[in-house]
């Protein structure tokens, strides 16, 4: 057995690393001991369900000890591991949600039996202070924590040192987890550290709860166990399709290309075969050679030539700057999605959405592997990437304007009561109001829940200054009530510094953005409502047939011929009320393909 003297915050921590398996009855020894664990593990990718995924290494600890067992090199330590993570009463786990759906797929041991006894320090981290450390916050990186709760030497030291020796031994950090040696010191060093932090940080953070969100402990662990349900579900590909779109897209990007060089012919200012259609640099001076000479700046002070761009001067007939933006598009839509879906399917052609249950400051959520959040509005090609399971259909939940329905419950804003009540066009009020029409007042309505003004309305609907305040003023005119409270909260967010959702969840304000408030209230108490449906649905047993939770959205895959009432069963789980308020569910039933819900024929 190998031993490793550390130190955090001053204490001395020991590591043991088990090597044979004669070691193995000193490690039970200590385990039977403890009935809490930190734990982690140490594994070659953060893709779970792709075939060449390997669990490497399996560590616990409880206080100044902590353990390595190298599972990847004999049966018997995995086994260790998974009795273990078994025995214990208590789990502290930094992201638990993937090492838990690792133990889930690589030990054997399932979720319903480990997200129960389970804290997440990254869920408490969040909890305690919602911002990422660029926002102002602590950040909620093991390594961010650590320096800022525990030991800013550890972080630098231990945590910083395979930052180190990936640039001594020139690998890329997710190529080092892959291959660095698991005798490897300071690999070693590294893993033993993570269990002891997660520890540490459960211990220190659950007192930093504030009393408000206390209660949602329990409901954040609760969700993310459900996601992670979801996300081991996986969503069925359709690979043949998936690899014609990605050929297809990649024909493009070489016409494409083939159309550049053509118009790079022509200026005979650079040579062809040197001009890198993705360099900004090179297109801003193919532009200005042109004739092209009114630029944005961005924020460091560079010339923008991005997509707004580009479509304005295609619009206006210059046929080089389409051929730019469609090779570009070409490019990027297929290796973000068709090829990324192919790379990263399991054994059974699934792929697995890696859901981020509290991503953003207010709570929302994000999808990374399948980024629903992201994908094209309205468009069905990608989407007609992934199916319903054998003898199934897809079916889409939505709620009906869940974010301004917020907006009337949190304000009591009475002409918005009315308008929900008697199933009016709150679109069009804004627009009469304002004497716009309705898709400027729409683009004011989200706007106005945003946290957004007229100068923001002005670059997004591309009107002028006037008309822009004009809107603006109508919505306030039309919705008195949620002009107040944006102004109330505005007060509160600049005086405290922060504001609590009506589910009690602290979220600190930039002072100089304190006009934010209404948005961050909005955006999370509508991020809630979804959870607190998903919640209700999973009690239903519905979560085996759930695919994707989008925002205001959940994607199933359901029986043929049950679909109807299965659909209408998950959309009165996502139903609820508040103050009064509606929140009114659309389920939508379409065939076989995600892409039908959009338009495609299957």
């Amino acid at each position: 057995m190998r031993v490793h003297r550390m130190k955090l915050a001053g204490r001395p921590i020991t590591g043991h690393v088990i090597e044979t398996t004669e070691d193995l009855p000193a490690f039970a020894a200590w385990a039977k001991q403890h009935r809490e664990f930190g734990f982690d593990n140490e594994t070659t990718s953060l893709e779970v369900y792709r075939p060449d995924f390997r669990l490497r290494v399996s560590q616990f600890s409880a206080g100044d000890q902590t353990w390595f067992l190298p599972v990847e090199r004999h049966p018997r330590f995995a086994w260790y591991a998974a009795q273990t993570v078994r025995h214990a009463k208590r789990l502290y786990i930094h992201n638990a949600s993937f090492d838990l759906q690792v133990a889930d797929r690589h030990l054997g041991v399932p979720l319903a039996e480990t997200f129960p006894k389970t804290i997440d320090t990254g869920i408490l981290s969040r909890l305690v202070d919602s911002r990422a450390r660029k926002e102002g916050g602590t950040g909620h990186s093991l390594e961010e924590l650590t320096e800022t709760y525990i030991d800013p030497i550890a972080a630098k030291d231990i945590k910083g040192s395979v930052g180190q020796q990936c640039k001594e031994l020139k690998l890329k950090k997710e190529d080092y987890f892959r291959e660095v040696s698991i005798d490897d010191e300071i690999y070693q060093m590294y893993s033993l550290m993570d269990p002891v932090l997660a520890w540490v940080l459960a211990k220190t953070l659950l007192p930093k709860v504030p009393t408000s969100a206390r209660h949602l402990i329990g409901y954040e662990h609760e969700i993310a166990r459900i996601c992670s349900d979801i996300s081991k579900n996986g969503f069925l590909l359709d690979q043949p399709y998936t690899a014609e779109l990605a050929t297809r897209l990649r024909q493009e990007e070489e016409y494409w290309l083939m159309e550049i060089e053509q118009e790079i012919s022509k200026l005979d200012f650079i040579d062809p075969e040197e001009f890198n259609p993705g360099s900004t640099d090179q297109v801003f001076e193919a532009l200005v050679y042109m004739g092209h000479t009114e630029f944005k700046q961005t924020p460091s002070g560079k010339p923008q030539v991005d997509d707004d761009l580009l479509e304005y001067l295609a619009g206006n007939g210059v046929y080089f700057a389409r051929a730019i933006k469609e090779y570009r598009k070409a490019g990027k839509w297929a290796g973000t999605w068709p090829e990324s879906f192919l790379a990263n399917a399991d054994e059974h052609g699934r792929c697995h959405a890696n859901i981020n249950t509290l991503q953003a400051r207010t709570g929302r959520m994000s999808i990374t592997g399948i980024p629903a959040q992201t994908l094209p509005s309205g468009d069905w090609m990608v989407r007609r990437c992934f199916l319903a399971d054998e003898g199934h259909v897809m079916a889409s939940i939505d709620y009906a304007a869940q974010e301004l329905r917020m907006a009337a419950a949190l304000s009591g804003d009475e002409r918005m009561y009315a308008a929900f009540a008697n199933g009016e066009d709150l679109h069009q009020i804004t627009a009469d109001a304002a004497g716009v029409t309705r898709k400027v007042a729409k683009m004011a309505n989200f706007l106005v829940c945003y946290g957004g003004g007229w100068k923001a309305l002005v670059e997004q609907a591309k009107i002028p200054e006037a008309m822009a305040k004009k809107t603006i003023a109508g919505f306030n005119a039309a919705y008195p009530g949620v002009a107040k409270l944006a102004k109330q909260m505005t007060r509160l967010a600049g005086k405290q510094g922060y504001i609590e959702t009506i589910t009690g969840r602290r979220l600190y304000v930039d002072q100089q953005r304190s006009y934010s408030a209404i948005n961050y209230a909005i955006q999370s108490a509508s991020r809630d409502v979804t959870a607190r449906g998903l919640i209700k649905a999973d009690k239903a047993g519905l979560t085996s047939f759930l695919r994707l939770p989008i925002h205001d959205e959940v994607v199933a895959s359901l029986p043929l011929k049950q679909a109807p009432s299965l659909a209408k069963e998950i959309g009165e789980c996502l139903r609820t009320q508040i103050r009064g308020v509606d929140f009114i569910t659309d389920p939508e039933v379409a065939q076989r393909s995600w892409g039908s819900l959009y338009g495609a024929d299957i």
